[in-house]
Parts: C-alpha cells; structure tokens; sequence
C-alpha cells in the first residue's frame, strides 16, 4: 500500500509538471531553466541546502525538512529542484511581461519560418467571468503562404486582467472597451505579426502586441495584485494574534500568585 500510495504521488507531481511544462507554457521555457539551473547550481547548492535544513551548507552535515533526516545526497537533488523552480517561475514571469521578448525569441528559435503581416478581418473582445476574470480578444485573420489564401480566427489572441477583483458590471464593461481601444491602436499601428511554418503552413503563430513591457496582460499581474492582498490580510491577522498572545504572555509572567496553607497553622 505505501508502494502504491508513493507511485500516486509521483504520477500526480508528474502530470502537474507535464500541465506546467508544456501545456500551460512553451516547452522551450524550461529548457531555458533547465540550463540555467545547471550552471548556477555548483556556486549555490550549499547556500540552498543550508536555507532547507539546519546545517551550515558543509558536506558532512545532515539535514531535517520537514522532521525529516536526509541524506546529502537527497539534500543535492532536493536543492536541484528548488533552484529549477525558481529559475523556471522567473523565466516564465518574464516572458510573460513582454511581448517583444516573446515575440523575439519565437523568432530566433524558428529562424526557418516566414513572417508576414496578416489582414485583419474582424476582433471583439469579450468577458471571462470564471474564477479567474479577465478580458480577452478574439482576432479573424487572412493570410497568404505557398500561393494559397487562409482564413484563421484565433481565440484569446490578448488578454487584459482586473486590477482588483471585479464586482460591478460597469467594470466588466469599462475592462472590455479598454482591451478594444488598446486593439484598435495596435491594428491601426500594424504592429501585429504572423509566423507560419512553410513546410506546414497549418502552423503558425500570431503575435499581435510589440510592447517591451506589458504587466496587465500576464497572470502574474492578477496573482500580484489580487492574491497579494489575501496574502497581506493574512500576514496582518497572523501578526495580530501573535502580538495578543505575546502580551497575554507577559501579562502572565509578570504576575506572581501567593498561596497561604492554612492547615499548617490550624494543626500546630
């Protein structure tokens, strides 16, 4: 049974990986990390084992996470994997934040296909009101590969996050004419470009926005802004409490009881 229940708990972690990997990002940006984590850790191993357990980072010392020992060996692969999430997190939140990043770096990595400058048919722009709300864009476009015409219509090719939770409909409204106004100023622009694949013109990539910085249409805008303030509310609630339970801790400490045995005096 613990065999089985251990090889659950690595199928899940691996399927969260392979979601986060190469659905929810490019398969590219972890490779990014994976290289990155390599060279940085030989000069930060011991920095990161000694913030997991209680050693100094040396070779001989043994580590406790969790309550549990470790050996060093574990401790490096531990390490390992801290230094990968957290370079993979900062690759993706910066890609995430500029387009122009993105859109260079698509280039560079598929140098083989053309670029060109679709026209644009039609875009709306609509609400989604899930868990997670945000506005989007949807973009009908047309282009020309191998002497054949294409029309293609993509899904969610912008996206525009709230600022602070939404409650009004007049703010889902307002959120939807702003993703429109910035669209209509990129359309008008003709920033937008297209990538496609000439052995396969099927494949293809369409970037529409060339901004070098661009926070309110990555996730991590909605986890800063939003989440952060759960988070702070609860920093605040936690620091209340431990400061009532320190004065009450104080309070107790500086009282002294007597106690007086009448039994003593009433025997004698």
């Amino acid at each position: 049974m613990k065999s089985i229940g251990k090889f659950l708990q690595w199928s899940v972690a691996a399927a969260f990986i392979f979601v986060i990997v190469f659905w929810g990002n490019s398969y590219r940006y972890f490779v990014y990390a994976l290289v990155c984590s390599s060279l940085l850790y030989f000069p930060l191993q011991k920095i990161i084992l000694s913030k997991l357990g209680k050693g100094d980072g040396r070779d001989e010392v043994r580590y406790n996470v969790n309550g549990k020992r470790i050996t060093m060996r574990s401790g490096n692969r531990i390490a390992f994997v801290v230094l990968l999430a957290a370079v993979y997190v900062l690759i993706i939140s910066v890609f995430s934040v500029s387009p122009s990043l993105e859109r260079k770096e698509f280039a560079r990595t598929h140098p083989s296909w053309i670029a060109t400058a679709p026209a644009i048919i039609n875009f709306e722009s609509k609400i989604h009101r899930g868990k997670t709300k945000y506005a989007y864009l949807n973009v009908e476009h047309r282009y020309t590969a191998n002497g054949q015409l294409y029309l293609r219509k993509l899904d969610k090719a912008e996206k525009q996050y709230a600022f602070l939770p939404i409650v009004s409909q007049r703010r889902f409204e307002q959120m939807r004419t702003e993703l429109l106004d910035r669209a209509n100023g990129i359309i008008t622009n003709k920033e937008y470009i297209l990538f496609y694949n000439p052995q396969n013109t099927e494949q293809q990539k369409f970037c529409l926005a060339d901004d070098s910085f661009y926070l309110q249409g990555s996730w991590l805008y909605d986890i800063l802004f939003v989440y952060l303030l759960l988070f702070l509310f609860i920093v605040i609630i936690a620091f209340l409490f431990r400061k009532d339970y320190n004065n009450r801790m104080k309070k107790s400490n500086s009282t002294i009881h007597y106690y007086r045995r009448t039994d003593y005096y009433e025997n004698r």
